[in-house]
């Protein structure tokens, strides 16, 4: 017993006094195990001669002694105040995350400071804030920027108390946030899958006989932060390009050897490109200026150009496009609104007594197609009992060549949250507004008076009945879905009375007190008899005629189907099972119905 406390004792000791160091040398070859994380033991060449040498190292005290661990190297520019580089080996045993505080670094103003990172607030810098400005970034420069303190070496690269290593202000840069968040953490994600999967030979068990060595660096851009700062001192650069280069080598079988590179551009849109090592060092060289030397990332260039960084590169690529639905894409204007929501909730300025309550909060979307749309909406009201109710239609403007090559109508649709009044109880199932519930809320009473049917589930679309149900308690009826605001026309519902039938056997919508105007139907692709499919915002229906039909540009009409499948006829007919829509002989698209006639149809089915 006696044994077990005295190890508990000298654990909790240890960890007590884990300091984190970060020695400036001359050399990263002058201490022992810095330079293991370079390929070769070779640095990369052709970054600022002037920029100073760190190896970020752990300490960590058990008695008397004193038990150093360097965990990755950094160059670091005192002129432009970020890192230009991390160097760093990828650990496949790492999985977590952590959030810590952030560290400065003494030895930036003279080697006879302290050799570990200190927090700013520390007793032994008291009196130093001006000196520390002067070479290094402090918390305070990123304050209300709009930029992260982007980490170079990522944090959940490591493990534990070992992240706090991460967290020096020397191992950041500013990096927009939304690039920060959404771009660049994706792609990390993705390198530390394709890494995790090359060194694993089983499960939990990785190839000692290599190694994956990584350097993240920084091209150092126009902007400053702060912007408004006492001229006298030089603000933190902000890069206008982060870039990472991978070295992968195998000690035994060079086959299985690859590396590769990305660069991206610090801004709030999606701009990263995958490349070779050696177009890296090209691209880097015009980015940064250089000529003499050259800027070479890994020595000889770290097997680029071979078979297996062709294909590594290809892999990562596949990886990269297969989650394209993940990737954020905000205008300006959104990404502040939503920034600015966050920074209010989680401001630590406003302390717990004085954080906002949001009381609401909506979104303007652009789909590519109405299809996609009407997807989106679906999983939007089963998951969230949310809908996107469509603002405008606009037609995209495209080549020829494109035009052959889209699917269907060449608009784009702009819609905007709302919530699904039906489940909310404001509307019955068809639309109509609400004004008392009867029948345990199962049917309401609406301002004209009418007992209806009140939808209990969303309004979800089946497509084995072709048609919008929801659940009324524990019985399925006919509903219509909360899904536009403007006509078939483009004028603008009353924002009380979206589309929606409303009893009747078409949708509509009032726009002022007194008129009203037909509403394209939420159909899945509607096409007319030549094939063509049917405008977005004038799906097949009736409107003003007997039979139903469609747009299928600004001004040719024609006949259409209802559903974009090989059995649907116009004027709501259905082709034969065994007889499914073809030219059969004809000019034209046809088939045998159901109802023992035939009729034209809108899609061929190919053998």
């Amino acid at each position: 017993m006696q044994i077990m406390f005295l190890l508990c004792l000298l654990t909790c000791f240890a960890l007590s006094n884990f300091n984190v160091q970060a020695k400036v040398v001359d050399s990263f070859s002058d201490v022992k195990g810095c330079n293991q994380f370079f390929y070769k033991g070779k640095e990369p060449q052709g970054m600022d001669q002037n920029a100073k040498k760190i190896c970020q190292t752990f300490q960590s005290e058990i008695g008397k002694e004193k038990i150093n661990h360097i965990y990755y190297a950094t160059l670091y520019s005192t002129f432009e105040k970020i890192p230009l580089y991390s160097a760093y080996k990828f650990d496949p045993k790492c999985s977590s995350t952590s959030s810590q505080s952030w560290h400065i670094e003494p030895q930036l103003i003279s080697r006879t400071e302290p050799d570990h990172m200190m927090l700013e607030g520390d007793d032994k810098l008291k009196g130093k804030k001006d000196a520390i400005k002067k070479t290094q970034a402090i918390n305070s420069d990123y304050d209300h920027t709009g930029y992260d303190r982007g980490h170079l070496y990522p944090n959940s690269f490591q493990c534990g108390e070992d992240s706090k290593a991460t967290f020096t202000l020397t191992n950041a840069a500013p990096m927009d946030a939304c690039f920060n968040r959404i771009h660049w953490k994706l792609w990390e994600g993705h390198l530390k899958k394709i890494l995790k999967d090359s060194l694993r030979i089983k499960k939990d068990v990785y190839d000692s006989k290599a190694s994956a060595y990584i350097v993240t660096g920084t091209v150092p851009g126009q902007d400053k932060i702060p912007q408004s700062r006492d001229q006298n001192l030089r603000g933190v650069t902000v890069p206008s390009h982060i870039w990472t280069a991978v070295c992968y080598e195998h000690s035994e079988d060079h086959d299985k050897s690859f590396s590769f590179g990305y660069i991206g551009i610090n801004q709030p849109e999606f701009n990263i490109k995958l490349m070779n090592v050696s177009e890296m060092n090209k691209q880097l060289n015009q980015l940064y200026k250089t000529s003499n030397p050259s800027v070479k990332i890994f020595h000889d260039d770290c097997f680029s150009g071979k078979p297996a960084s062709e294909e590594a590169k290809n892999q990562f690529l596949n990886r990269i496009k297969l989650p394209a639905h993940q990737r954020l894409q905000m205008s300006k204007s959104a990404q502040n609104s939503l920034l600015a929501i966050y920074d209010a909730i989680s401001s630590d300025s406003t302390g717990p007594s004085n954080t906002p309550t949001v009381l609401g909060v909506t979104a303007t979307f652009a789909f590519d197609s109405s299809s996609s749309h009407l997807t989106s909406t679906e999983r939007m009201k089963r998951k969230f009992e949310t809908s996107c109710a469509v603002t405008d239609v606009k037609k995209r403007h495209t080549s020829d060549k494109q035009k052959r090559q889209v699917s269907e109508g060449s608009e784009s649709i702009e819609c905007r949250l709302v919530p699904e009044k039906s489940v909310d109880g404001k509307s019955s199932a068809d639309g109509s507004p609400c004004s008392c519930f009867e029948d345990n809320g199962y049917k309401c009473s609406t301002q004209e008076g009418k007992s209806k049917s009140c939808c209990s589930t969303p309004c979800l679309y089946q497509e084995q009945l072709k048609g919008y149900r929801c659940y009324s308690g524990k019985t399925q009826i006919e509903c219509s879905p909360q899904y536009s605001l403007i006509t078939a026309k483009g004028n603008r519902c009353r924002d009380d009375h979206p589309c929606a039938t409303y009893g009747k056997d078409y949708y509509w919508c009032f726009i002022n007190d007194k008129s009203w105007e037909y509403c394209s139907p939420p159909l899945w692709g509607s096409r007319a008899k030549d094939g063509k499919y049917c405008r977005s915002n004038y799906a097949c229906a009736k409107y003003d005629k007997n039979d139903p039909w469609c747009y299928t540009d600004d001004k040719n009409w024609n006949s259409c189907c209802t559903s974009d499948d090989y059995f649907s006829a116009v004027n709501y007919k259905t082709c034969k099972p065994d007889h499914p829509c073809g030219y059969h002989g004809k000019a034209y698209l046809w088939c045998n119905t159901t109802d023992g006639s035939w009729n034209y149809c809108c899609k061929e089915f190919k053998k």
